[in-house]
């Protein structure tokens, strides 16, 4: 009697084990990464140093890559170089390990000409091991300018929410265009705060110019706006707001945005990746990565600026910079005293919706 209950058991364990997947898996990755310069050909790198062999399989769905298409294969460290692939709005890659958990990752761009800072927000491991989940969760600059290619994308991939942190003013002069299916959410960061409305209006106003050069510059005032993304009773209201909604699996794929998707956007992303338990060194490098993708948009723009000091003033606004995270940091540890207690003091969020957060983005033993 007591070996049938004891292989009845094992039987369980077993199926249970199926039923979960890769997700109750551990994954021996430690990093992995997709590159594409044209989203037509993929440089796939990856770290397992307990794993002796990875092969690497190629699909156009995120939660099921599939094992019918393998595009090769390499050891514990490997980099692979995959082309030819037909068109489609985005490309994963599931590697699967000789043991452990598989890990699915894809080039973080969309490639979008349109809107250059369009990208996934997953991909990156936790402190625990864990990894975000790709293709669940977009960060982009602004989405009225999206052409009908970019946009016939952006609904491939399946947006379901459109989360726009932007003020009503910004809104009304150039309202996004949504994808076929998707909902749109509004959650304004700014309100009616004077910093945010002095960044908008630093671009032409003369007078205000010469009192931000006076006050320490855009610099300063970029750090101030920081500051203000963790303590301004609308930036609290705005980020409860979307932490709540992607805490609902019904609203996911979802996209969250502002103009250049690199101020409230930035900050919306380093929350998050602190939520999941991404590194700082990490959520650094997400964030920095912002003066990557808008390289060539902010290019143009200062083409039309001949004055030094009239491109001194506007460069900060235009950059993000190590100085503008670490101010809306330490204005947690000031206000708050830690990062979780800005979560449950600040964001009002309370451990059933963090645990659902993670539950939903995390995958990994």
């Amino acid at each position: 009697m007591m070996k049938r209950a004891c292989v009845a058991a094992l039987l369980l364990l077993s199926l249970s084990a199926c039923a979960i997947g890769g997700r109750g898996r551990a994954i021996p990755f430690t990093d992995a990464s997709v590159t594409s310069p044209d989203n037509h050909s993929f440089a796939i790198a990856w770290t397992a140093p307990s794993v002796a062999s990875v092969s690497v399989y190629a699909g156009t769905d995120p939660a099921h890559v599939g094992r019918d298409h393998r595009v090769g294969q390499g050891g514990g460290s490997g980099n692979l170089t995959v082309s030819n692939l037909p068109a489609a709005a985005r490309w994963y890659f599931e590697l699967v390990p000789d043991h452990g958990g598989a890990l699915t990752v894809a080039d973080r761009s969309l490639h979008l000409a349109t809107a250059p800072n369009f990208r996934d927000a997953g991909g990156y491991r936790t402190e625990e091991g864990k990894w975000i989940r790709m293709g669940l969760l977009y960060r982009s600059d602004q989405l009225d300018l999206l052409s009908p290619m970019d946009l016939q994308t952006v609904h491939e991939v399946g947006i379901r929410l459109v989360c726009d942190l932007r003020t009503d003013a910004e809104r009304n002069r150039a309202p996004d265009r949504i994808p076929g299916g998707a909902m749109a959410m509004i959650a304004d960061v700014a309100g009616n705060d004077s910093s945010s409305s002095r960044l908008t209006g630093l671009m032409t106003n003369k007078s205000l110019q010469q009192e931000v050069a006076l006050s320490g510059g855009s610099a300063k005032l970029m750090e101030d706006a920081n500051r203000q993304f963790v303590s301004s009773p609308a930036a609290l209201k705005a980020y409860h707001a979307l932490f709540e909604r992607l805490a609902d699996p019904k609203a996911l794929p979802g996209v969250f945005h502002c103009t250049a998707g690199k101020d409230r956007t930035g900050w919306a992303e380093a929350a998050f990746l602190s939520i999941m338990g991404v590194p700082r060194d990490a959520i650094l490098r997400d964030y920095l990565a912002s003066n990557t993708y808008l390289e060539g948009k902010n290019r143009k723009l200062l083409a039309f600026i001949r004055s030094d000091s009239d491109r001194a003033l506007v460069e900060p606004l235009m950059e993000v910079r190590p100085d503008y995270l670490e101010a809306a940091f330490d204005e947690i540890d000031k206000r708050y005293g830690s990062f979780d207690k800005y979560l449950h003091e600040g964001l009002g969020l309370d451990d059933a919706t963090i645990k659902r957060l993670r539950a939903e983005f995390l995958v990994g033993g």
